[in-house]
């Protein structure tokens, strides 16, 4: 584990930093950033454990919290994705392993659980549709829950990190169902509304998939851009034929080219490509 330091975390660093600490019996949301909570977090075990109180998570911190929490490490770790579930993906789809990279790199952030849960984000206007659907009125339950029931998009609802599961936990006290399937899961952030196309025998089955490990969360993907088209061709059909703007276009919306994603895709490839 490198040393922490705020400002220079990498998400998934500070992430694993968080989830350590709040094990550690410390009020804290594991959410990848490491802010004034965090750093006071930090100094706070750092004083009360006898090291040096500097806010930086170094070889002394990290010796520690694994000291006090053995096995933790090894069950998140066993959740992540290796190189051969990249190479078994890429090789299932006709997929070469760059491209499988480049997607993994750019449109994932490369991390679908925080600590031993998956990540997630719960969408407050979809959790409104789904209600609906199932016959629920949303406007019933929305005392107490207008931060995870609103009929639009509304991003400053999100916490992150394990926040979006406390959100979720209260979406199901209404409905179970329409609250699992008002979460997008995992690495890909693929909602779980999309279970029955994706061929999951229901959105429970799906959810029971993207808890498990990250592979399980690669083959949704996989899934996904199977079925999901985009002028006519499966999306798979698009990264096959290494055409980011088209693959960007129907993956992430028209919004794809004011957020670069295509380039980023291209320019990811073109790096793991001369890799070999």
């Amino acid at each position: 584990m490198q040393t922490i330091k705020r400002g220079l975390a990498p998400e998934r660093e500070a992430t694993i930093l968080q989830v350590f600490l709040q094990a550690s019996g410390y009020a804290l949301n594991p959410d990848g950033q490491f802010g004034d909570g965090t750093d006071k977090t930090l100094r706070r075990f750092q004083r009360e454990h006898g090291l040096i109180v500097d806010g930086v998570a170094g070889e002394k911190t990290w010796t520690t919290l694994f000291a006090q929490h053995p096995g933790l490490l090894e069950q998140m770790s066993a959740k992540w994705l290796s190189q051969q579930d990249i190479e078994s993906f890429a090789d299932n789809w006709a997929l070469d392993v760059a491209v499988v990279r480049t997607v993994y790199r750019v449109e994932s952030g490369g991390m679908g659980f925080v600590g031993i849960k998956p990540k997630i984000l719960f969408e407050g206007h979809v959790f409104w549709r789904e209600l609906q659907k199932a016959g629920i009125d949303p406007k019933q339950h929305l005392h107490g829950n207008r931060d995870i029931l609103f009929p639009s998009w509304r991003p400053s609802s999100y916490v992150g990190g394990l926040g979006e599961h406390a959100r979720l936990d209260r979406a199901m006290l209404i409905d179970p169902s329409a609250a699992l399937r008002s979460a997008s899961w995992g690495l890909f952030q693929i909602l779980g509304l999309h279970a029955d196309m994706l061929g999951y025998l229901s959105v429970q089955d799906f959810v029971v998939a993207m808890t498990r490990a990250e592979r399980d969360q690669l083959d949704a993907f996989g899934r996904f851009i199977s079925v999901t088209r985009y002028r006519g061709k499966p999306l798979l059909a698009w990264l096959q034929a290494h055409e980011w703007a088209s693959f960007a276009a129907g993956y992430n919306g028209p919004g794809y080219a004011r957020n670069r994603y295509d380039s980023k895709l291209a320019q990811a490839y073109q790096g793991f490509s001369t890799q070999g």
